[in-house]
């Protein structure tokens, strides 16, 4: 089951997996594995950088069908195996610093997320949360509107996850 629900200004995303935990996780924190599912349907992820650690940052490069691409970064607050990861998410440039989204609008520069994993009687529920760090009221005005977007690619991301843990993907 997926849902996105309102904490205030946070978007959160809960999902149980048909996989043990240790599986789970190992998806999120290794780069071999979460290159294969994360980002929007349809993208090739490389994972360019990866430091699972306090401070360590991961920087990757999605490859659109269209030829376009586009960078993020994750800067990791707290690794606690197997049960929760902290970062700020952000846009980069391809050199890894933080950048501007590449769609219209004024985006958050930074946004914290967590993610936790949870044993659960089907698998593993894992939930995000994710909040707008900082920011103008402008910025905090378009995570609100950007939720049902965020819905579809974070929704989409798990979807390919799903199949991905269950051998498919």
């Amino acid at each position: 089951m997926s849902m996105a629900a309102s904490d205030g200004e946070a978007f959160v995303l809960t999902r149980v997996f048909a996989a043990p935990r240790a599986r789970v996780w190992d998806a999120w924190t290794r780069p071999e594995m979460l290159a294969r599912w994360f980002g929007p349907r349809g993208t090739t992820n490389t994972v360019l950088r990866s430091e699972l650690r306090p401070g360590g940052l991961l920087h990757f490069r999605l490859d659109m069908p269209d030829g376009g691409r586009m960078w993020g970064r994750f800067v990791y607050r707290a690794v606690e195996a197997p049960r929760r990861l902290v970062w700020v998410h952000s846009f980069a440039d391809e050199a890894g610093e933080v950048a501007r989204a590449p769609f219209p609008g004024e985006w958050p520069l930074e946004m914290l997320n967590t993610v936790t994993f949870e044993e659960a009687a089907a698998g593993t529920e894992v939930t995000l949360h994710s909040v707008p760090i900082g920011g103008t009221a402008e910025e905090r005005r378009a995570f609100e509107a950007g939720k049902p977007s965020m819905q579809e690619g974070w929704g989409g991301s798990f979807g390919q996850l799903d199949l991905f843990l269950a051998g498919q993907g």
